[in-house]
């Protein structure tokens, strides 16, 4: 199972050998650095491109195959009265270029955005992307640059079922009442599994679904 720690490792190296632009993903404030852990499903993250050189480039970020049913990716321009950020300016950031792009697209097996920086970009923070958790499993966040029909490299995040049982965008009290309603339960089974609080599916609820809860408790969470 691929951790998200090792990708980025791998994404700054080849940084170092193949260009300049690197990746910053955060916690859905935009501010507090992701901390590499398994996500629930409802989890917004937010992932930065930014560069330390002022040059053209182009790339497009995109989920393949099943990974469009496990994630998405909103181009900060798609959601910006939810979400506002300070210098937003379009669907790019001010060092991107006066005349930066992206463009949201969709093909068969291809969920994804294509950036392109102005003709005279600085260095920094270029564009913000949103990615929100949908489904369970491992998704992975493919790069594409330079028109590669191959990715160059790749972010992945482990999602794993939602604790939020009442979608109120927080793990809290309400969701803990949900879990109390079902406890020592034995006939849970798919698909609601009582509610989601049997989260290891195991066809009961108890301390087991009781310690995987509490490993999310007051998390925030977003649903569309």
């Amino acid at each position: 199972m691929k951790k998200l720690m090792m990708a980025a490792l791998f994404f700054y190296a080849a940084s170092a050998v193949e260009g300049y632009v690197s990746v910053k993903v955060y916690e859905a404030d935009g501010n507090t650095p992701f901390d590499n852990r398994d996500i629930m499903v409802g989890t917004r993250l937010v992932i930065v491109l930014d560069s330390n050189v002022g040059e053209h480039w182009y790339t497009d970020l995109a989920l393949t195959g099943g990974d469009v049913n496990r994630g998405v990716l909103l181009g900060r321009d798609f959601n910006e009265a939810a979400f506002p950020t300070p210098n937003y300016e379009g669907s790019h950031l001010p060092p991107a270029g006066e005349d930066a792009i992206a463009i949201d697209w969709e093909e068969t097996g291809y969920d994804g955005i294509s950036f392109e920086t102005g003709v005279t970009p600085s260095a920094g923070e270029w564009f913000i992307v949103d990615y929100n958790a949908v489904d369970v499993g491992d998704c992975t966040v493919e790069f594409y640059e330079d028109f590669s029909p191959d990715p160059d490299r790749d972010i992945s995040f482990v999602q794993v079922p939602t604790r939020d049982f009442n979608k109120d965008t927080m793990v809290n009290f309400g969701d803990f009442a949900v879990l109390a309603s079902y406890w020592q339960k034995t006939n849970c089974g798919a698909p609601g599994w009582c509610e989601g609080a049997d989260l290891n599916t195991s066809g009961k609820v108890d301390s087991n679904d009781l310690a995987l809860f509490a490993d999310y408790w007051l998390e925030k969470t977003w649903y569309p």
